[in-house]
């Protein structure tokens, strides 16, 4: 098979030989596989970890062509999204129901091959079934939607408001300020990307083009993350009193963050982060898509072959025009 191999800062689309597939797995043809911002960062990086695999791509869909056991809920022949993570339910985490915390952090595309390639190899358990008729290419979104959910679910549990601000216009910011307003929220949204917003606002969502008020809003979610202090600042400051920040941007790891803590004191807010999902809300996510599919298609803005992955990186970092989910479809032309 062809697949995109990663090698300290560089890629090199070669073939690959079929591996073993193992027990309880199944054999997926890529149809559609997605860029994430982790995966961009990953690749501005000298070398993975040991564990690590080269072929990155945790967010794709495709078709099962092979299962070495059996299944009542998918069968050869069926297309099928799939959850990466894959959980070793034997730790604390996995046993609390926080499946998205295990301490071994496996998951497809980061320590096992993934689907930047033809065929990707996952377990039978972590496939859900879409329909012959769906619009097959939306149901990339469902990883990165479900990292949306789960950040809303975490914020339901700490505040009752109803106002909410996005700082970040990226992919995870679009999405969130989408999903927040299909729950009948006040949602505002804030960030750089001129083109991107425009595509918000034009689904009802506010734009925060000035400075952010002091004790605004109910819930807050940065996105941005990296190395820099400025809009998890700018989120604490925003807050009301008894509100929450969740944090969904992902902060370098050597960065330290100097904490505004008499913000936090003062206001009895609350400062929480937000790593991946449950298989419940993967699940439901889904059934998400599956119900909004004409909506959510537009949140797809590129669309490259695999031969051209270092276009879409160059597309990725550069956000020149509308720039949401880059996707790639296996093989040469499209």
């Amino acid at each position: 098979m062809k697949a995109i191999v990663f090698m300290e800062q560089s890629s090199e689309y070669r073939e690959l030989p079929l591996t073993n597939l193992p027990q309880e797995w199944a054999r997926i043809k890529v149809e559609v596989s997605g860029l994430c911002g982790t995966d961009v960062a990953k690749l501005g990086k000298h070398a993975f970890p040991p564990n690590h695999t080269q072929i990155l791509g945790h967010e794709f869909i495709g078709k099962i062509v092979d299962m070495n056991g059996p299944s009542n809920a998918v069968a050869v022949g069926d297309y099928a999204v799939c959850m990466p993570i894959l959980p070793c339910g034997d730790c604390e985490a996995c046993f609390s129901g926080m499946d998205n915390l295990c301490v071994k952090a496996e998951a497809i595309g980061r320590t096992v091959p993934g689907a930047f390639a033809e065929y990707v190899n996952v377990p039978i358990k972590n496939l859900i079934k879409v329909v012959d008729n769906a619009c097959h290419d939306v149901y990339v979104l469902a990883d990165p939607l479900a990292v949306c959910l789960h950040a809303i679910r975490l914020a339901r549990t700490q505040s009752s408001g109803k106002k909410a601000l996005i700082v970040g216009d990226g992919s995870i910011g679009c999405l969130l300020a989408w999903l927040l307003h299909k729950q009948c929220k006040d949602v505002s949204i804030k960030g750089i990307h001129s083109d991107n917003l425009r595509f918000v606002e034009s689904l009802g969502i506010h734009l925060q083009n000035a400075d952010v008020f002091s004790r605004s809003y109910d819930e807050i979610y940065e996105t941005v993350g990296r190395k820099q202090p400025q809009t998890l600042s700018e989120c604490i400051k925003a807050i009301k009193p008894g509100g929450v920040v969740v944090v969904l941007g992902v902060y370098s790891p050597d960065y330290v963050y100097p904490l505004v803590a008499r913000e936090l004191f003062i206001k009895e807010s609350r400062l929480i982060g937000a790593n991946a999902y449950t298989q419940d809300e993967f699940r439901e996510t889904v059934n998400l898509i599956r119900d909004n599919e004409k909506e959510l298609v537009g949140f797809i803005s590129h669309t490259f072959p695999l031969t051209k992955f270092s276009d879409a990186l160059t597309a990725m970092r550069r956000k020149c025009g509308l720039t949401l989910k880059i996707v790639f479809k296996p093989g040469g032309l499209l």
